[in-house]
């Protein structure tokens, strides 16, 4: 498995979209999205799906452009359209919209609709904490768990992030989850690469437990929490596919599929904590809470949510491993788009 630098994974992406049409500042958004992904961890939401993206751009089932057109809008909210164009670019500009809002507001929520998958949900729930905000993140995806008493798929795995600001030196706090036991990427990248997965994340089309990837993609994810993960879905099925007029109840699509758009949505909160507590005030709360729950165990051996993907970067020498599997494909794609392969970037 060879290691390639984040610079890059960056400049490969970049390239291969702006050939595709992509505008450049999008690119650099779609970019910036899978870097923070592999320089967090989360390497199942980064390059990967490049290959993807660059073969629904090709085919006309996702489009190069994400104009985020206006349906509704007050002080406090807007709804906006993205035409079936890139998750990151709709998400990060419909949170940035949403900051805008709350700074007058103290509060404020974006829906979105006619979207794709956006990668990381922390990547966007970042976004509103870099500008000193709380953010709040949903969005639903195609169909992947099923209720629980049941074995058909209908809700995705509908990822929540939620991003807090924290004291200068001390790594934001950020909770990015999906309902499911485990993130479908991580299952997809397993059958990419013929590995068995944990017996507990998935069922088959039987409603059997699995540890066969394929049996499992054709079958059903398991919820968090049982009962508990099959609520959350249900509530921001809700919340980012029905409220905003995406595809939900099963409506929604997988990134890959070949019968058209995902219609997924997406519903963006921003939260100005200023309205609340002095900054200074803020900080100093957080700082406790962060010394408070640190103190529960034994030294260093408690997290925040965030704190080892922000810290995943430590002695890589800034380069990520990349199976090859995921670089055999992107080669391919590089002879096809003439441009240089990833590998002798």
């Amino acid at each position: 498995m060879p290691d390639i630098a984040l610079a890059a994974l960056e400049d490969f992406a970049q390239e291969v979209l702006t050939l595709r049409g992509v505008p450049p500042e999008d690119a650099r958004i779609i970019a910036d999205s899978i870097r923070f992904a592999h320089a967090h961890g989360k390497g199942t939401h980064g390059i990967s799906r490049l290959s993807i993206y660059d073969a629904r751009l090709r085919k006309g089932l996702m489009q190069p452009l994400t104009p985020l057109n206006v349906l509704s809008e007050a002080p406090a909210m807007a709804l906006l359209d993205a035409g079936d164009g890139f998750g990151q670019v709709a998400a990060i500009r419909g949170m940035d919209r949403a900051v805008e809002m709350a700074r007058n507001c103290g509060i404020a929520a974006v829906g979105i609709r006619n979207s794709h998958n956006f990668g990381t949900a922390a990547f966007v729930a970042l976004q509103a904490v870099q500008a000193g905000m709380i953010g709040m993140v949903f969005s639903n995806a195609a169909p992947a768990i099923a209720p629980t008493g049941g074995h058909k798929a209908v809700f995705g795995t509908n990822p929540l992030a939620f991003g807090f600001p924290t004291p200068e030196g001390v790594p934001p706090i950020l909770l990015d989850m999906a309902t499911s036991q485990a993130a479908r990427g991580k299952i997809r990248l397993a059958a990419t690469q013929g590995e068995a997965i944990p017996l507990g994340w998935a069922l088959d089309p039987d409603g059997q437990p699995t540890t066969d990837a394929e049996a499992a993609l054709a079958g059903s994810m398991l919820p968090v929490g049982g009962a508990k993960g099959y609520g959350l879905s249900l509530m921001i099925d809700v919340l980012a596919g029905l409220l905003t007029g995406s595809g939900f109840g099963g409506g929604a699509k997988n990134l890959n599929t070949p019968d058209g758009p995902s219609r997924c949505g997406h519903m963006l909160i921003a939260l100005d904590l200023a309205r609340f507590l002095p900054r200074a005030e803020y900080d100093a709360h957080i700082a406790t809470l962060i010394a408070a729950t640190k103190s529960a165990g034994p030294d260093g051996q408690i997290a925040l949510p965030g704190e080892r993907g922000a810290r995943f970067m430590q002695g890589r020498d800034g380069t990520v491993p990349i199976s090859d599997a995921v670089l055999a494909r992107l080669d391919a794609l590089a002879g096809d788009a003439d441009i240089r392969p990833l590998g002798q970037r």
